[in-house]
């Protein structure tokens, strides 16, 4: 196993974050010096237009996809996108500047790129992931001990890396799941062990140090999805370690959770609403949900309307943010209602 080398690597500062949020953009606090402000300040506001949206890229793109449109984000390919541009408190003083630059982005319009270049994306990330680590070196074996190594680093460094949830470490969590379900990769043990913690998202980690050197065995439960990966680096790196296990964690659930937009579902549903104001908000918050691509009226009773609903994606992800729009939505028999939360 070669030891991996960390050059290429791009780690995502942001928190986990809801399908608004992906696709906003930071303000940037820009200050500067020049004899010619208004050129300058064109300049600035470009470099801002780019950055910004690299950022969105970065969040709403598995790595390998990001990388590849890099080469065709021109500048006229990037104003397509925007909204607007908003400066606040700017001032000039001689030749010094200073503002607050805010570059908004038209989601619709970079997911409807998305969808012409058969892009998959996201438009949410986990709250937690259950970080399951079994520590192996030449002296002991630790999973769940207060000597696992990794687990005593990421308690004293947690505000760094609150992307994970830790088991308890006690008695019952060695009693559900044990070193030789680890080892002899029982994946149904593990599902089983995420259930007293309510976690969906699991991630698995063998370490194994030997030497100088610790062999990592990387596994991602997500969407009925498994997905390994393997990497070396020198022995007790712990922040370089958690900085790679970030970075993995994030890009191999975007690729499970992809939404895809190479084809479009359809699904039956009634929206079943007790007034006309309830209706409106249920098709407005339904308006929000990119994943649709339309919403047909089949038939209208009684404070009840059925649509043939045609999306992308699965059912799965499309039920999630409909939750995430206040909406609920129950296919749990063969007849589809969504009401408002």
């Amino acid at each position: 196993m070669k030891i991996l080398i960390i050059t290429i690597i791009v780690l995502l500062s942001t928190k986990y974050v809801s399908s608004n949020t992906l696709f906003d953009s930071s303000i940037y606090d820009v200050n500067f010096v020049s004899n010619n402000i208004e050129n300058t300040k064109i300049i600035k506001i470009n470099e801002i237009k780019k950055d910004s949206l690299l950022t969105i890229l970065n969040k709403t793109l598995y790595h390998e996809k990001y990388q590849d449109l890099l080469p065709i984000l021109s500048i006229d390919l990037i104003n397509s996108f925007i909204k607007n541009v908003t400066i606040n408190d700017e001032k000039i003083i001689g030749n010094k500047y200073f503002s607050k630059i805010k570059i908004n982005f038209d989601k619709k319009k970079i997911i409807e790129f998305y969808r012409e270049k058969k892009i998959s994306y996201v438009e949410y990330y986990p709250k937690n992931f259950l970080l399951i680590i079994y520590d192996e070196n030449e002296l002991s074996e630790n999973l769940f001990t207060k000597n696992n190594n990794f687990y005593s680093y990421y308690k004293k460094n947690i505000k760094a890396n609150g992307l994970y949830k830790i088991p308890n470490l006690d008695i019952n969590d060695r009693y559900i799941l044990k070193k030789e379900h680890i080892k002899n990769k029982d994946y149904n043990k593990i599902l089983e062990f995420s259930k007293k913690y309510d976690l969906d998202e699991i991630i698995v980690v063998r370490a194994k140090s030997s030497n100088n050197i610790t062999d990592f065995e990387f596994t991602l439960f997500s969407e009925g999805e498994i997905i390994e990966k393997e990497f070396s680096l020198k022995k007790n790196d712990y922040q370089i370690f958690f900085k790679i296990l970030k970075f993995e964690s994030l890009n191999n659930w975007k690729i499970a959770n992809a939404i895809q937009n190479s084809s479009l579902n359809k699904i039956n549903c009634k929206i079943n609403y007790f007034n006309n104001h309830e209706l409106k908000e249920i098709r407005n918050n339904i308006k929000k949900i990119s994943l649709i691509e339309s919403l047909n009226i089949k038939s209208i009773s009684f404070k009840s309307i059925e649509y043939d609903i045609n999306y992308y994606g699965n059912l799965n992800i499309l039920t999630k943010i409909f939750k995430m729009n206040k909406l609920d939505i129950n296919n749990s028999t063969n007849l589809c209602v969504i009401r408002l939360k």
